[in-house]
């Protein structure tokens, strides 16, 4: 079923076919009922003359009977006139209500259908179908002529009535015959116009669709079509288009090669440019010009994410905060030069006896800060000593002396209380803290601290 919807919405001779197709059936659709209705309109006139001449025949007998009160032969009448193919219903009505007589359909007073059998008493419904409740009458007086009489004496009306589905069974025939012609007429006019649509529209246009997909694209090729007819129509002027759009396409393309090929080397030397641009801007984003360690914005943005994974897998981390001691002093005595000397020497010790997957950062002046994950308070305790330890023995030249310098360490682990950069920063500082106002030069964890003072 999809690969027919496909097929339709792919195929202009579907879709030309389907709309001629569907105008042709609306207008056969008129036609037939048009045709139809005037058939049943000629068959009811024809069944209403038919009727009009049974008073003729039946009405000299009708009159007897009524006249001589013979119900019998008034019965036997009205039962052979019922009889008749073209009606279903008789009323007799005469002047003095005594030889009153109905059978089959009839309309009562209030213009509703009753029905009577033959002898004259009220029955169910014996008509069903369509049209069997649609009655249509004709009605003529009976009289006496006698020669005892100079005139006509009336003696009452009787009416004849039949109806619309003893119309249709007539037609029935004919009915069947005009619609069979329209069905039959409308089939074969649609294959007619597929199989000419199709064949001088629907396969060229097949043909030209299937090429133009066989098409390379980066070297399309003028194609031709295998058309019936040899006249310049619009499928040669189409095909012919597009032979000259390709050839066109062709050029324009040899052109665009030349020029891609002159901007490819333009773009590579302006790539390599925004390259380095971009590194140098990341630098100076992220790390520290001087230390070339991660900044405080750096520093705070990794470890927030750091400390959100460390979280989420229930891992171990640790913080170590790290302060160059007397450093002020260091500036003021031997020049802010050898201080920036002492910094970087100081960065360059972090770097080389930490993990790649630890994260340095300078805070500001000469506060530092190491993030370790996957590490817990007494691993870090031990990292941040051999720290404390090569610090100390890092020497500078300067003049005929050599400077040296030790650096105070505050150690602590994260846990839940601490979900934040900040949080955790704050219980390093405060063993920093302690660190500095007991010596300097040590280590202290935020755990000893919280211990002393419980």
């Amino acid at each position: 079923m999809q690969s027919l919807l496909n097929h339709y919405r792919r195929s202009i001779a579907l879709h030309l076919l389907l709309v001629i197709f569907g105008v042709y059936f609306l207008v056969a659709v008129l036609v037939t009922v048009v045709q139809l209705y005037k058939e049943y309109d000629n068959t009811k006139k024809e069944f209403y003359n038919e009727i009009q001449t049974l008073p003729a025949t039946f009405g000299k007998g009708i009159s007897d009977s009524v006249w001589t009160y013979n119900q019998e032969l008034l019965q036997s009448i009205l039962q052979g006139m019922y009889n008749l193919p073209i009606l279903v219903g008789i009323k007799v009505q005469s002047l003095d209500d005594k030889m009153d007589f109905k059978i089959g359909a009839v309309f009562n007073e209030q213009n509703q259908v009753e029905y009577y059998d033959s002898k004259g008493q009220p029955t169910e419904q014996a008509l069903t179908g369509l049209g069997s409740n649609a009655l249509f009458k004709h009605e003529f007086p009976i009289s006496y002529q006698g020669p005892a009489f100079d005139q006509n004496i009336p003696l009452g009306t009787v009416t004849l009535y039949s109806n619309d589905q003893l119309v249709f069974e007539r037609l029935k025939y004919g009915f069947i015959l005009i619609l069979v012609n329209s069905i039959i007429k409308t089939f074969m006019l649609w294959f007619i116009i597929y199989f000419f649509i199709n064949k001088y529209l629907g396969k060229p246009l097949k043909e030209f669709t299937f090429k133009i997909h066989q098409q390379d694209t980066q070297s399309p090729k003028t194609i031709d079509l295998a058309i019936n007819w040899t006249d310049k129509n619009e499928l040669i002027i189409l095909k012919d288009s597009y032979n000259q759009m390709i050839e066109s396409v062709n050029k324009h393309q040899r052109e665009l090669l030349e020029l891609n090929q002159e901007l490819d080397e333009k773009i590579k030397s302006r790539t390599h440019d925004l390259q380095l641009a971009k590194e140098k801007a990341e630098h100076l984003a992220y790390k520290d010009p001087l230390t070339h360690l991660y900044n405080r914005r750096a520093f705070f943005e990794y470890g927030q994410k750091l400390i959100n994974q460390t979280a989420q897998h229930s891992a171990s981390l640790s913080l170590i905060m790290i302060d160059i001691d007397f450093f002020k002093k260091l500036n003021d005595h031997y020049s802010h030069a050898l201080g920036d000397q002492a910094l970087i020497a100081f960065a360059n010790t972090l770097t080389s006896n930490l993990r790649q997957s630890d994260i340095i950062g300078r805070l500001g002046g000469e506060e530092f800060a190491v993030f370790l994950p996957n590490t817990d308070e007494e691993n870090a305790i031990t990292i941040a000593e051999t720290l404390r330890v090569l610090i100390s023995q890092i020497t500078l030249p300067h003049e005929q002396s050599i400077v040296q310098f030790t650096a105070s360490l505050g150690v602590v682990e994260a846990t839940q209380t601490t979900p934040t950069v900040d949080s955790i920063l704050a219980q390093a500082d405060k063993a920093l803290y302690y660190s500095k106002h007991n010596g300097r030069n040590r280590v202290t964890a935020y755990s000893m601290i919280v211990e002393t003072t419980q």
